[in-house]
């Protein structure tokens, strides 16, 4: 393969593979938004809930089945005999007395007992917490559609493991905290944050111990999260890329089946990051970066010895026929010589390699995605949680609902936590309130419909709790396509009394003197002097508000504008001000009170001459010529139309169809048909 063009597929694939497993932005918003929903909806609950294995790393992008990580609350592990303290009395408080290598007994010292029939003597009489007792008690209660996969509880949603928090780093793997690491990975923050996390002990032994039926085993699965989320971006898409080749051009293939696990790669990594692999990962080192890890890999398997990253004696190797072992190391040779032509070769990367195979090959330029489309990948996140957007799951929808809304009359929320909360709040619901109200227009039930609105409606209060301009405005918005226009008008005020009065500042102001009407509207507003954004807006920045594509929450009289614009643009910006005074002319002019309307209309005539709010888009221009030309001064209209008409030329996708020459078009119709039907009287 010609070495440019190598480099080129290697480029477009690396960049590609942001749109397949997510940027950066939208992986951290995934990771916490997830691990806050877990931790918000166990609090009082006996366990603390924790996403481990895939969805704990943030991947998204062909994962398996969901699995959680249940710490029980109410006990604890010693590393050692001397950590006990008075605080733990009123604990259930085991012993941890290591045997082999990751494995411990469980010796029972004080505080309350589980059930008694889970205890068990050992060799010395001692009386120690049986693992295989656990598991099976774990698998009676949970439910009878179960079964046990080593210390994990299999069911058809997800896989559950039962753990026990050890207090204090285990000496097993105190070498984990000091040994030497060629590269500067994990960081010395990231080192003092899973020391302080600490270890699991979970329910299972080491299957050739004649003991195992009270062994635990050490778990580090928490940690390993932790790891994988101090990973740059890079080596976290890395990572992605990896377990997808190994697992379709490896593991999927006959006579090699089950031989490298999940857990093996996620080993790899660790060790690679901190040994072998460059701190920055791009498509120029791709494919070596790749052969490296499948040397090490070959290494591994060729002397049937994979070192647990936390306890290198430890060896998590499984136990491989020689034909197995023969093949799997025969892929590894050839993937190592192709790697290109077999990681396109990949089912996942499929796409990708149909683009890369055509002559002509597109611009890595068009890989760009918009900050707008971004953001709104990022605010979908929390709500797939509820259900598909298409057939809302009610009941988890309201529940979840609840939960969030409660979460305030935490005394115990850190201010950390509250302070993501708030944040993610805006995002999330005022994505997920618009969505709602989409699904409820199409509903053919009236009650499920109520139903869908009343969602639609908390959603969007959830996002007015943190004071975003765009997100009362979203609610302001869904009370007037409800035709709720008192509710309407009181968030709009409740908006204005938050910002200080705006002042216009017009460098055309001769051509204003020359027309006394306007002058007089204007004069308290007008300053021959620049004035800066922080003098007018004091109290806050007005954002612009976001409409999301399709959702069809907005008022019906831009319907023609929104239809104009391109299918694949997502969010629409409009400036606040102009959306808000909008907003409040459509509310009074259907109340018909006509000086509350000519107020609103004046304030948005302000705006048109403010080079400060109005950001001159044809949407602007056309909003308030919309307002013109319901009040029938079309003259106004047809300029304000025209300004949009021009602007609206620089969108490639408006050629044919120009909103601004369109509304003119409506105006002059209008215009003539009064006409006639004032000669034909």
């Amino acid at each position: 393969m010609d070495e440019q063009l190598e480099f080129y597929k290697c480029l477009y694939l690396w960049r590609r593979c942001d749109y397949l497993m997510g940027f950066k932005e939208f992986v951290d918003i995934r990771r916490t938004a997830d691990q806050t929903w877990l931790e918000i909806s166990s609090r009082g609950d006996v366990f603390d809930r924790k996403e481990i294995g895939a969805h704990g790393d943030g991947i998204y992008y062909k994962r398996g089945m969901r699995d959680q990580f249940m710490i029980f609350r109410n006990t604890c592990v010693l590393s050692e005999e001397s950590l006990w303290n008075p605080s733990l009395e009123s604990k259930s408080v085991l012993l941890a007395e290591y045997s082999n290598p990751g494995y411990c007994f469980l010796k029972y010292i004080t505080g309350p007992v589980f059930s008694e029939d889970l205890y068990a003597s050992n060799s010395d009489s001692q009386i120690c917490f049986s693992s295989f007792k656990f598991i099976n008690h774990c698998l009676k209660v949970i439910s009878e559609n179960v079964f046990s996969e080593g210390p994990v509880v299999v069911n058809v949603e997800e896989r559950t493991t039962c753990a026990l928090p050890v207090l204090g780093w285990p000496q097993v793997a105190k070498e984990w905290i000091t040994r030497n690491r060629k590269q500067c990975w994990p960081t010395q923050e990231t080192l003092d944050k899973v020391k302080r996390d600490g270890c699991h002990c979970v329910p299972v032994g080491q299957s050739q111990s004649p003991s195992r039926h009270l062994e635990w085993q050490l778990s580090f699965s928490v940690a390993e999260c932790t790891l994988v989320h101090s990973m740059n971006h890079s080596l976290f898409k890395f990572y992605q890329i990896l377990r997808i080749l190994i697992h379709e051009r490896v593991d999927n293939f006959d006579g090699c089946r089950g031989g490298v696990s999940s857990y093996m790669i996620k080993t790899l990594m660790f060790w690679m990051c901190e040994d072998k692999l460059p701190n920055l990962i791009c498509a120029g080192n791709l494919r070596e970066s790749i052969q490296e890890c499948l040397t090490q890999l070959e290494d591994w398997i060729r002397k049937d010895c994979v070192p647990h990253y936390f306890i290198p004696e430890r060896n998590i190797a499984r136990n491989l026929r020689p034909l197995q072992k023969s093949r799997i190391l025969e892929r590894l040779l050839i993937i190592k010589g192709e790697v290109l032509r077999v990681l396109l070769g990949c089912l996942s990367f499929m796409e990708i390699d149909k683009v890369t195979s055509v002559v002509q090959l597109p611009p890595i330029d068009s890989l760009d995605i918009s900050s707008n489309d971004l953001k709104t990948r990022c605010e979908f996140v929390f709500f797939k949680s509820i259900g598909e957007f298409s057939s809302i799951l009610f009941p988890r929808a309201l529940r979840v609902l609840g939960i969030f809304e409660n979460t305030y009359t935490f005394e115990s929320l850190s201010d950390l936590q509250s302070s993501f909360l708030k944040q993610m709040y805006y995002g999330v619901a005022n994505a997920a309130g618009k969505i709602a109200f989409r699904i409820g227009q199409h509903l053919d039930s009236n009650k499920e419909r109520y139903r869908v609105i009343c969602l639609s409606e908390a959603f969007l209060k959830i996002g007015c709790s943190i004071d975003v301009t765009s997100g009362k405005l979203s609610l302001a918005t869904l009370y007037f396509c409800l035709n709720r226009d008192r509710k309407c008008i009181i968030v709009t005020d409740a908006i204005l009394r938050e910002i200080q009065p705006f002042v216009v500042y017009l460098r055309t102001l001769p051509y204003l003197l020359n027309n006394s009407s306007r002058f007089r509207l204007y004069q308290d507003a007008i300053f021959k002097d620049s004035i800066p954004l922080c003098l007018k807006m004091r109290k806050g920045c007005m954002t612009d508000i976001e409409i999301i594509r399709s959702t069809s929450l907005w008022p019906a009289a831009i319907d023609l504008e929104m239809e104009t614009y391109h299918p694949e643009i997502r969010v629409i910006s409009v400036p606040a001000l102009v959306y808000l005074y909008f907003l409040r002319f459509l509310c009074f002019e259907r109340c018909c009170d006509n000086i509350l309307t000519m107020e609103a209309l004046s304030n948005l005539s302000v705006i048109s001459y403010d080079d400060e709010h109005n950001d001159k888009s044809f949407l602007t221009y056309n909003i308030i010529g919309i307002c013109h030309k319901k009040v029938k001064n079309f003259a106004k209209a047809v300029e304000m139309f025209a300004y949009g008409a021009k602007d609206a030329t620089k969108y490639h996708w408006m050629f044919t169809t120009n909103p601004g020459l369109l509304q003119i078009g409506l105006v002059l119709n209008l215009t003539f048909r009064e006409m006639r039907q004032k000669l034909s009287m």
